[in-house]
């Protein structure tokens, strides 16, 4: 499994997305994230899921490792994307809402693992 939270440079804002109830740890707000395909390395997979997730072009956007996680039922490969700006995106059914926040403004319920990445990151 990949994931990635994506920062906008100029707000420095980043983009959470809410679960929808049939997703494992249902209506909960999380990075945007998904299976790692076979073939797939975890950065290709990571980008097809913010493709498919938000319908978010990754041409633009600076990719950069950020840690594995082993805490959860599968290996978590996490990245930083970095854009110049905050997209709109149009979502899959895998979720059913989408914004831009910081450490002062987070939605609830967060991803369970999700909190001690955010302050390890900002």
């Amino acid at each position: 499994y990949g994931g990635v939270l994506l920062i906008c440079e100029d707000t420095g804002n980043f983009l959470l997305l809410e679960r929808c109830k049939e997703a494992n740890y249902p209506k909960t707000w999380s990075l945007v994230a998904g299976a790692i395909e076979e073939g797939e390395s975890p950065l290709e997979g990571v980008k097809r899921e913010l493709t498919e997730e938000t319908q978010i072009d990754t041409t633009n956007i600076r990719f950069e490792y950020f840690e594995s996680q082993y805490d959860l039922e599968h290996p978590f490969y996490f990245y930083l994307g970095y854009c110049d700006k905050e997209y709109e995106c149009v979502l899959d059914a895998e979720n059913d809402d989408w914004g831009w926040f910081n450490l002062n403004n987070l939605p609830k319920p967060l991803f369970p693992t999700l909190y001690s990445s955010l302050v390890r990151i900002f």
